[in-house]
């Protein structure tokens, strides 16, 4: 299930903390509704049960955000989105639905519930909503160029490896249950991906933009759609969107 969240504010300058926010606004939404639900997702640093995207608005070129902004939020478990749901209603009770940037508030104004999107084949090019990161746990977080990978031709056999490890380590965290995913990235040449460095928390991180195809079971192209691709799904990186089911 899928959210879109309109916010309306004044445009002010942008801020690498931008996300830190987008952040905190979600925690608040999920600790208005259920401290339980909250503890159970913010307690320690693991894998989080969603995906969320934001959008900074249409001046964010210029290093502006807003007037409008937004984000979706994705996750395919009920309770999770059960939850945000009503926290969101919460906030709107107490007046506190709002995110606070460069001290310039944009009100919670509007929310959509984006149809339900059913994955009926075995091969799907997606596209990229933002920024998606892949990590390679082999290599020393300190080695920027290696840490992060980026798909080519070069290295997309090593990609497809990486991929479903992390891609195993995740289902685990969030189903409870061991899987060895049937998956393999194949590159658009077509539609070539772009490589892209965000400052991301007094640092930067390395990722890539774009359309790709995705092959594999069903339900494991089900729960990418629903819980990202890739690392720092949390953090609002990793959205896919749907291009076509082939």
């Amino acid at each position: 299930m899928r959210f879109k969240l309109y916010f309306k504010g004044e445009t002010c300058d942008y801020t690498d903390e931008i996300r830190r926010k987008f952040i905190s606004f979600i925690k608040k939404v999920f600790k208005n509704h259920s401290e339980e639900i909250y503890h159970l997702i913010f307690s320690s640093k693991k894998v989080r049960p969603y995906v969320y995207s934001p959008f900074f608005g249409k001046d964010f070129e210029e290093k502006k955000i807003g007037p409008e902004i937004s984000f979706i939020f994705s996750s395919g478990d009920y309770q999770i989105t059960s939850s945000f749901w009503n926290g969101l209603l919460t906030l709107k009770e107490k007046k506190a639905h709002y995110l606070k940037i460069n001290e310039k508030k944009f009100i919670l104004n509007n929310i959509q519930l984006l149809p339900k999107i059913n994955i009926k084949s075995f091969k799907v090019i997606f596209k990229t909503v933002g920024v998606a990161v892949l990590t390679d746990p082999s290599a020393s977080s300190r080695d920027f160029k290696n840490w992060y990978l980026i798909p080519e031709k070069e290295n997309i056999d090593k990609f497809n490896e990486v991929l479903k490890e992390r891609v195993k380590q995740k289902y685990k965290i969030i189903k409870a249950i061991d899987i060895e995913p049937n998956l393999k990235f194949t590159l658009l040449e077509d539609y070539p991906l772009k490589e892209t460095i965000i400052p991301l928390f007094n640092g930067f991180i390395r990722g890539f933009r774009g359309y790709f195809l995705l092959e594999g079971d069903r339900e494991i192209l089900k729960f990418l759609y629903d819980y990202g691709f890739g690392v720092r799904t949390g953090q609002g990186f990793g959205l896919l969107t749907i291009v076509k089911q082939l």
